[in-house]
């Protein structure tokens, strides 16, 4: 154990194994959120993160990206050495897991990356009010046994949408392993992002979509150049052109789309004064 601290959304672990630091939610046990080898700091650990770094090859040398979910920020230090001039943003509402992002995994490889501490719903509709938009957002903010609720839904990612630029995408690591949470997630993502490309990392579980105008303006052939100078210029230890090849095993055509729970009407609410009828006590052997 590197490193410990609790937070209002539980514990926040960094956790020394076979020379990676690791960055883990609620316990030692847990499932690895980010990894970052400090003798290795070029190299990914992760092969979610390898994925998701297909994503650039959709599109030309970004002028701007976001990643909602900071983690160890893994993405974002691969993605300044891809677009060396672009405008990095992150947004965390975890103040503690910013805090071991920047002690522990090498954050400072990314140069500068403008982070805010807030609900990544929020932060969206907030820029959706001015003109800035992304070339590329990345979605981290899905855990393989839950993720939250308003962050997966149909409205959620049509905002995700609004908030790209001419040709951009979204790329999200949808990871809950309960295989209907998961089709979901990927149908509703691209019910509402449109042509929508799907990688599937086996080690890991992962279901990495990518999603987006840009997406559709990229033929197989081009997307496999791109992905090779990607490759090229990110460097050995990557691996990207194996995992382009990696597609998911599965259809989602038949799960259902997840929207916005919606308050209940006036017409279905109890008038002002009426009694309420308490709750049956549950039965009891």
């Amino acid at each position: 154990m590197l490193w410990q601290r609790e937070s209002r959304f539980g514990k926040v672990l960094v956790v020394l194994q076979g020379g990676l630091r690791i960055l883990r939610f609620g316990g030692v046990g847990r499932e690895d959120q980010s990894a970052y080898d400090p003798a290795r700091p070029m190299a990914e650990p992760l092969e979610y993160v390898r994925t998701a770094l297909l994503g650039f090859a959709y599109i030309h040398k970004p002028r701007r990206v976001l990643m909602v979910g900071l983690g160890g920020g893994s993405f974002l230090r691969h993605a300044r050495r891809w677009a060396p001039r672009a405008v990095l943003e992150a947004v965390e509402i975890n103040p503690v897991v910013v805090t071991a992002c920047r002690r522990w995994f090498g954050f400072e490889r990314a140069g500068k990356v403008s982070v805010f501490v807030e609900d990544g719903r929020r932060f969206l509709r907030r820029r959706l009010t001015g003109k800035l938009r992304y070339d590329l957002v990345f979605l981290d903010a899905y855990d393989a046994v839950d993720y939250p609720r308003h962050l997966g839904t149909l409205e959620f990612f049509r905002e995700v949408r609004r908030i790209l630029a001419p040709g951009g995408v979204a790329v999200g690591n949808l990871s809950p392993n309960a295989t209907s949470m998961r089709d979901s997630l990927v149908r509703t993502f691209a019910a509402a992002l449109g042509p929508t490309a799907c990688h599937y990392s086996p080690t890991a579980g992962n279901t990495v979509v990518i999603g987006g105008p840009g997406v559709a303006r990229v033929t197989p052939a081009s997307l496999a150049a791109r992905i090779k100078v990607l490759a090229r210029h990110l460097g050995r230890g990557l691996e990207l052109e194996h995992q382009a090849s990696e597609r998911c095993p599965f259809g989602v055509e038949h799960a259902p789309v997840l929207r916005d729970r919606k308050p209940a009407s006036r017409g279905n609410r109890p008038p002002p004064g009426a009694r309420r009828t308490p709750p049956r006590a549950p039965h009891r052997r």
